[in-house]
């Protein structure tokens, strides 16, 4: 009996001895300290910029572990040679026209390289300053800053994050290009063909896209594209841009090839905010198109006709 007691009270005492050696285990560092570029799988990042002034974005610098850094840690970035060619070549292989593309050196201002993570700060991240005027960029393209991880004071670097593509995204009161912005748009459409006028009502899922300050760019009457396919030959043909006035009233006009014409004035074209704090569109306009017509006497061809539009258009939030 005192030998089983004895068997026991020595696995008791093995057991405690284990449980707080695990203890112990884990009240120190679980993983190590590493230094890293904040960004998405494909090592790029989006940033938000308004058109109409300059703005400033934020590349962040992160530290991975449990624990707080316990020494200041210097991080200091260099342009990067490498990494956009290889994320067009992953993400776009040979179709040159949607790559990506390197921001022009006068877009934007980093005033400083260098960063620095504090051991005093509760944050374990620390920022890098970016300063962009985005006036005069399209929003069928991508605009990159390349970056990378030159050197740090303290701990690693972990290879697969020392390098970013700030992307550079453009967006204004009425439209964003950090997702795609649509708005719903019902109305009628009148065409007038050789054969007489005919009039249907219409309804579409039409993406606005942010040109200027004050301006954005739709697709005429029940057209539509998707932002990540659509061609420069179908915005020549079919886009217009809207110019969102102080005194509420909108000016329609062309953007590429379209030959269009806006009717009436203020009255008939202007905007609003509705209850639920989103933009509504309310335009008049008639556009030339190439359309199928069929008689009375099922005989079909095609025909450049005039088609006007009566629409109101209301932002999905």
């Amino acid at each position: 009996m005192k030998k089983i007691l004895n068997i026991a009270l020595a696995f008791l005492a093995f057991i405690g001895i284990t449980g707080c050696n695990e203890d112990e285990q884990f009240e120190g560092e679980l993983y190590k300290k590493v230094i890293y570029l904040l960004s998405d799988s494909d090592l790029a990042f989006k940033s938000a910029h308004e058109l109409g002034k300059e703005s400033v974005g934020y590349v962040s610098v992160c530290c991975g572990g449990t624990e707080h850094i316990k020494q200041d840690v210097t991080i200091e970035l260099e342009p990067d040679d490498e990494i956009l060619a290889r994320y067009n070549k992953i993400n776009f292989d040979i179709e040159e026209s949607k790559f990506a593309k390197e921001l022009d050196h006068n877009r934007y201002n980093i005033p400083t390289f260098k960063t620095v993570l504090k051991a005093s700060s509760e944050d374990n991240y620390a920022l890098l300053p970016i300063t962009v005027n985005p006036d005069g960029l399209s929003p069928d393209s991508i605009y990159m800053i390349p970056l990378r991880i030159k050197n740090i004071s303290n701990y690693e670097i972990n290879p697969d994050k020392m390098q970013v593509l700030y992307q550079v995204v453009l967006k204004n009161q009425y439209a964003t290009m950090e997702s795609t912005t649509y708005y719903q748009t019902a109305g009628t459409e009148i065409r007038h063909t050789a054969i007489g006028d005919k009039a249907s009502g219409s309804n579409v899922t039409r993406v606005v896209a942010p040109i200027s300050k004050n301006q954005v760019r739709i697709f005429a009457g029940t057209h539509t594209y998707n932002p990540a396919s659509v061609t420069k030959e179908e915005i020549d043909k079919y886009a217009m841009i809207l110019t969102i006035n102080e005194d509420h009233s909108i000016t329609i006009t062309p953007c590429g090839s379209l030959e269009m014409e806006m009717i009436g004035g203020a009255e008939d074209n202007y905007w609003t905010v509705d209850r639920k704090g989103r933009y509504v569109f309310n335009l008049h306009y008639k556009y030339m198109d190439n359309i199928s017509v069929t008689d009375n006497n099922q005989n079909s061809w095609t025909e450049d006709c005039w088609i006007t539009m009566e629409e109101k258009s209301v932002q999905r939030l």
